[in-house]
């Protein structure tokens, strides 16, 4: 099983779960970890059935219900003004391919670092993506000190029929990814279905066959009939791969990537305002998510002193929110609701300090919700627990007009 297929199955393992009844296996499969964005995966409909099938036959979900007292004091949500939520990715025109051919030399816009970082600054991000495939409504962007990505998705219908829509779980039809690792990080091996992200193994040479140059460095080509990796090394012992999966013509639609993807130095900024995290988290990394040009989840994700995340996991404990992700009034949430001081939450615990705690319309936005997830007893420790986390995740309010980037702030 490869790294996405098992995050599959950890996120329909979950999600299914939420619907069972109480007490039972208290398997790490159910948890968290399963419970944030799938994506990048064909026959999801097949994985979902086998997912649900496999928790009947364990029995029930090893998940603590939080049908329990209220915890917190926050505000009540106002509804969105006349927002509505796309359910189908929206056509777009076509476009064509502005490289000459496969094989061609490709050079990225703006200047590209002569020096590789021994460690990237997760508050800031070096490239942004230019073009994208027709139809990639579902883009992301990662930062962290080992590896900087950016995705761009074309969604699927989770189930057969069903509408391509944002949620807990995505189906991907097709997808592009760039990867840059800072100075000796192996960014390959977690693509082919080993190592860890970010592990600080040095490569020496990336997979794949000789191709044409990109920015005038000798570049690698490797397919294995899922995906293909377009790499160079930017700088010395630093290497960035564009990975193509389910395209045809996939080293043209890599090299397209290429010759879009533009260096920049940039500040990473979020939709919420800044929160008072446990003491000595170490800020690790941020995502942001959008979805037909307008953000859909921004997550800052941080280590905690004793906690077994590393740098390779890039957290113990993440704090974000979401909008469109669950129903407006909460009923995602399943059997794990709880009420925190008149508002709806939830609240899922598991062993070894794995949690989601999130409470629901956020003020201003009533399709909003507030996630603090732990995935350490230590940071679960660190934010006082359940009740901690559920009040964490109360605490948070969203920046003026976030609608707006410009309006965004800076962790």
């Amino acid at each position: 099983m490869t790294g996405n297929e098992e995050t599959v199955v950890r996120a329909l393992l979950a999600r299914a779960a939420d619907e069972l009844p109480a007490g039972g296996v208290p398997t790490e499969t159910l948890l968290v970890a399963g419970q944030r964005a799938v994506r990048r995966q064909r026959g999801l409909a097949a994985g979902a059935v086998a997912a649900v099938a496999a928790v009947v036959l364990l029995g029930s979900a090893g998940l603590v219900d939080g049908a329990g007292p209220s915890t917190t004091r926050a505000d009540q949500g106002s509804p969105s003004p006349d927002r509505s939520v796309p359910t189908v990715a929206p056509s777009r025109p076509a476009q064509t391919l502005s490289v000459a051919a496969a094989g061609a030399p490709t050079t990225t816009r703006g200047e590209a670092p002569r020096v590789a970082p021994a460690r990237f600054d997760p508050t800031r991000r070096s490239f942004r993506l230019g073009w994208v495939p027709p139809g990639a409504v579902h883009q992301s962007s990662l930062t962290g000190v080992a590896i900087l990505s950016a995705e761009a998705d074309v969604p699927d219908a989770l189930v057969p029929g069903g509408p391509a829509e944002p949620g807990p779980m995505m189906g991907s039809a097709r997808s592009v990814t760039v990867r840059m690792g800072a100075r000796g990080v192996d960014i390959f091996s977690p693509q082919l279905g080993s190592g860890l992200v970010g592990s600080g193994v040095p490569v020496g040479e990336a997979p794949g066959r000789a191709a044409a140059p990109v920015d005038g460095h000798p570049a690698f080509l490797h397919g294995d009939g899922e995906q293909t990796l377009l790499s160079w090394e930017y700088a010395p012992d630093g290497w960035i791969s564009v990975t193509v999966r389910s395209f045809t013509e996939p080293e043209q639609v890599a090299r397209q990537v290429a010759t879009g993807l533009t260096w920049q130095d940039q500040r990473v900024t979020v939709p919420f305002r800044p929160v008072a995290v446990p003491a000595r988290a170490t800020l690790a990394g941020v995502e942001l998510r959008t979805w037909d040009g307008r953000w859909l989840d921004a997550d800052a994700r941080y280590l905690v002193p004793g906690g077994t995340g590393a740098e390779a996991t890039r957290r113990d404990l993440s704090i974000g929110v979401s909008n469109g992700m669950f129903a407006g009034d909460g009923s995602d949430f399943g059997r794990s609701r709880t009420m925190v001081d008149g508002r709806l939450g939830s609240a899922m615990d598991g062993p070894k300090g794995l949690g989601a705690y999130r409470v629901a319309q956020l003020p201003g936005c009533a399709d909003c919700v507030a996630e603090v997830g732990t995935e350490s007893q230590a940071a679960l420790t660190a934010v006082g627990g359940r009740t901690g986390a559920l009040r964490l995740a109360a605490s948070l309010r969203l920046v003026p007009t976030p609608t707006d980037p410009a309006n965004w702030r800076p962790l």
